[in-house]
């Protein structure tokens, strides 16, 4: 009765309007709760002081709680107070107040320590289980990392771990727990590759946006699956001149590899990187016509740099190591080729051949045990195998006289003084080719070995001329014993068409010269070959005296790390110097390790899982963040025991 006399006043008060309803019947009259509100709203206002929400101690002795990390936690059930608050924590006592009430005195307070005893084990215990997993999955990241730089296949992890347990069954069986927790199965490594893959390539974005200039090197190369693999390197020069090689990416191209499809997979890849065309300073390439033909990808790289920046464009560096090595191929000397090919074939084709010609070796206590191949693409390793031939000469006369072989070229002297120059001249087009090799190579460097060796041959052709064989021992030692019959002027020619070749090849590099000589020699260099927005900055460069001696005490490219910011163009210049590649010898390279990662007994790696392991490898100045990876990850470690 009373609810339905509540309602009828407040259906009276409503015909009022409604907003009198709600004034009277809740609040009282508006112009009351307006005043209250100003007057009392400090006093009614409670504070957490007065709701007892700061933790006392001594409530862990009367409701046996304590705080944890700026929770409260009962030590009985070790579940969390939601609220913290007297109320509410003697309310959760209150669960077991009949069983923990007996406790008085000296009696509870040692209860109270067992109790808080008890949860700092399980609390050490859930961290020591935590560190563990943590520990598991950094090792985890960590094999995996060298699986791939070892490439080895992904299934070798299961191997790793069962190898792991034996040996830790021996030397630490306590452990043995810890060393099963390590999660190595196929699909893992394979992740865990990808994931310090994708680090690289997060930690080459972060990176760009220091780089002052850098230049890309591209190749493609076909795989053991028939799929065109396209390599794209970075070279970076960053604020500091330090130099920056990395591989950007490996690029499948299942469909065409024309000039334009090149450009478009790695317009998308700079795109990624955040690498602007405006740094963008030169692309090197091994000179095939999808890279450098008309409508190649170089050419339309330099368009879209031209569209974007006015008067901007890309030079293009045909590989050094490349053109030398075609420039080797000049010296026509087949006669000796085919023949020792077809010796070698017949020592080394034959087991049986093989196994008495090697025991013969080992009889009279041979520097060698066998022969090697001779592979016409590798045209410059023909220099070990000229020596080994010339150096085996005797002995395998002999063993082809046993086996009734025909060892008439073996006492024919113009053969033999064929021989001979071949093996000296090769020799020293292999060494030059070693010097072009390696990692972060200057390109004034390479350049420069290019042009020593062009003098070396102006002297040679000279020598030869004269009979003088000073720098070919082998020619000499031929002449030595077939006697002053023995003449080596003929050979001058084809040091003469070689040295014509590496001029004709190398004509461009003629282009850059005063580049170069500037950043080489920016001392000594004729002001009047700099450019104009250079020369005030290389006067006063050249006037400086410590400058000078700084340049003298480390040289190039260190010295430009010592040249004070306000040279703003001449750094610049040395920026795109630096960046510039000079071969493609870092895709060469990335091609026989893929060769060797996507075999005939490992073709099924897909193309994701072969640009991560490549990825990897081929790291240089950055390594993955390994602990970075596992502190964002969620550590499970392996249920399986192998």
């Amino acid at each position: 009765m009373e609810n339905q006399e509540g309602y009828r006043k407040h259906v009276k008060l409503a015909a009022h309007g409604p907003h009198a309803a709600h004034n009277e019947y809740f609040c009282g009259p508006a112009n009351a709760s307006m005043s209250l509100s100003k007057s009392s709203g400090s006093k009614n206002k409670r504070k957490i002081a007065d709701e007892h929400r700061n933790f006392q101690e001594k409530w862990e002795l009367e409701y046996f709680c304590c705080e944890v990390k700026n929770k409260i936690i009962c030590l009985i059930c070790n579940n969390a107070i939601s609220v913290p608050k007297l109320y509410n924590i003697n309310r959760h006592y209150e669960q077991h107040k009949s069983k923990y009430d007996n406790y008085e005195g000296l009696m509870r307070q040692e209860k109270l320590k067992e109790l808080k005893l008890g949860l700092n084990k399980q609390q050490f215990m859930v961290t020591k289980v935590s560190q563990e997993s943590e520990a598991a999955v950094h090792a985890s990241y960590v094999l995996s990392e060298l699986i791939a730089k070892h490439s080895k296949p992904f299934t070798e992890g299961g191997f790793i771990k069962e190898c792991l347990i034996k040996a830790a069954e021996i030397i630490c069986p306590g452990n043995v727990k810890s060393f099963q927790r390590i999660s190595l199965s196929r699909n893992t490594v394979a992740e865990r590759v990808t994931d310090l893959a994708d680090n690289l390539s997060i930690q080459i974005k972060a990176k760009s946006s220091s780089f002052e200039a850098f230049s890309i090197a591209c190749d493609e190369s076909t795989d053991i699956g028939g799929v065109a693999q396209l390599a794209v390197f970075l070279r970076a020069c960053d604020t500091d001149f330090n130099i920056f090689e990395e591989l950007l990416e490996l690029v499948p191209m299942h469909n065409t590899s024309t000039g334009q499809d090149i450009f478009n997979c790695v317009f998308k890849l700079l795109q990624k990187y955040n690498l602007p065309l405006s740094k963008l300073t030169s692309v090197a390439t091994d000179g095939a016509p999808s890279m450098t033909g008309n409508n190649g990808f170089v050419e339309l790289l330099q368009k879209k740099q031209s569209e974007i920046y006015d008067g901007s464009k890309i030079h293009h560096t045909h590989c050094i190591i490349h053109q030398e090595v075609l420039c080797a191929k000049v010296i026509n000397m087949e006669n000796v080729l085919t023949s020792i090919k077809k010796i070698i074939n017949f020592l080394r084709s034959r087991s049986l051949n093989q196994r008495q010609f090697s025991a013969f070796l080992s009889e009279l206590d041979s520097e060698y045990s066998s022969l090697s191949y001779y592979t016409e693409v590798r045209w410059l390793s023909c220099s070990k195998v000229l020596k080994q031939f010339w150096d085996l000469k005797e002995e395998i006369c002999q063993f082809l006289i046993t086996k009734n072989q025909d060892t008439s070229l073996f006492f024919d002297t113009t053969w033999l003084q064929d021989l001979s120059f071949m093996v000296d001249i090769t020799k020293h087009l292999y060494d030059l080719n070693l010097k072009l090799q390696g990692r972060d190579q200057i390109i004034t460097n390479m350049c420069d070995q290019v042009k020593a060796f062009k003098c070396k041959l102006v002297l040679w052709e000279k020598q030869l001329k004269n009979e003088d064989l000073t720098h070919f021992p082998t020619c000499n030692m031929n002449k030595s014993s077939l006697g002053e019959t023995a003449s080596y002027k003929k050979y001058a020619e084809k040091i003469l068409s070689l040295r014509t070749e590496f001029e004709t090849r190398f004509a461009d590099l003629k282009f850059l010269e005063d580049k170069f000589s500037l950043f080489s020699s920016i001392f000594s260099i004729n002001i009047e070959l700099v450019p104009s927005e250079m020369q005030m900055e290389v006067i006063e460069i050249q006037c400086d005296s410590d400058l000078k001696a700084k340049f003298s005490e480390v040289g190039v490219p260190e010295f430009y790390k010592y040249l004070p910011a306000r040279f703003e163009n001449t750094r610049k210049f040395a920026y795109e110097i630096i960046s510039m590649f000079g071969s493609t010898y870092l895709c060469e390279q990335l091609f026989t390790i893929m060769k060797g990662n996507k075999s005939p007994v490992r073709s099924r790696i897909s193309d994701v899982h072969l640009g991560s392991v490549l990825k990897v490898i081929t790291a240089n100045k950055i390594s993955p963040e390994v602990g970075k990876i596992v502190a964002e990850k969620r550590c499970q470690v392996s249920g399986r025991k192998h």
